[in-house]
């Protein structure tokens, strides 16, 4: 525990010298930013409004997952190779430290992006249908339903560079939003880049409908199943990979 604690601290001096803490901040500060300012002159629905901006960022999400990962991974590449990571006595430790500061920022973010949007549009354009705590519950559910994008995308990163994360990550936001239509019906809970778009939306509907009982079409139980078994799945599967990994060659 206390090797995990000063890897972790390790990680967080290393924030200095990356944009990182700025893109976490500053991106959910631009969009919620220009969504507001948008619609505060756009005569669509309240609903529509709020249903519109959490598609756009569960849709965006994989976009910045992918771009953070590759950041972080760059960075331990420039700073001697990943050997700070590989020198380690427990291989478990460095790589636990920094997927757990990547998930920690991409929850602030989440939780700014939406939650900010949510206070701006409740107290400042006094449109919202919903209350505060909906909003928060909203970002918990992003943010949630990304995890097992995190896991793949550090892998990625590490494996194969900044250049495959990031390429992966906008295609993954393509296919989410291509999801979103009826072509992802019956095939969402099988594509984890479609889970945080799939799960807001049917939430929105359970709100809208008063808690009633979900149908059974909109595959939430199953989706859930998958989302948790998948997740647990890739931990799994990215500890046992970097223990026995020795480095990115500068051919790959």
């Amino acid at each position: 525990m206390v090797a995990y604690y000063h890897s972790l601290k390790s990680d967080l001096m290393k924030l200095r010298r990356q944009p990182l803490l700025l893109i976490h901040l500053l991106v959910p500060l631009a969009g919620l930013g220009i969504f507001l300012a948008y619609f505060a002159y756009t005569p669509y629905t309240p609903v529509s409004k709020v249903s519109g901006y959490l598609q756009v960022i569960a849709i965006a999400f994989p976009t910045m997952i992918g771009i953070a990962c590759a950041i972080a991974a760059d960075q331990e590449a420039s700073a001697g190779n990943y050997q700070q990571m590989l020198a380690q006595p427990s291989r478990l430790i460095p790589i636990s430290s920094k997927l757990t500061l990547l998930l920690v920022l991409g929850f602030g973010s989440a939780l700014l992006a939406v939650v900010g949007f949510g206070a701006g549009f409740l107290y400042g354009l006094d449109q919202s249908p919903y209350k505060l705590a909906f909003y928060v519950k909203a970002a918990c559910i992003l943010f949630g339903s990304s995890v097992f994008l995190y896991a793949l995308h550090v892998y990625i990163s590490l494996r194969f560079g900044k250049g495959a994360s990031i390429g992966l990550g906008i295609i993954e936001s393509l296919v989410a939003a291509l999801l979103l239509t009826g072509l992802g019906d019956q095939n969402w809970i099988y594509i984890p880049s479609a889970w945080a778009a799939r799960f807001i939306m049917s939430w929105m509907q359970i709100e809208l409908s008063g808690g009633v009982p979900y149908p059974s079409e909109l595959l939430i139980q199953p989706g859930i199943l998958c989302c948790i078994g998948g997740t647990a799945a890739i931990m799994i599967l990215l500890g046992g990979w970097f223990k026995r990994w020795e480095g990115r060659k500068s051919l790959e």
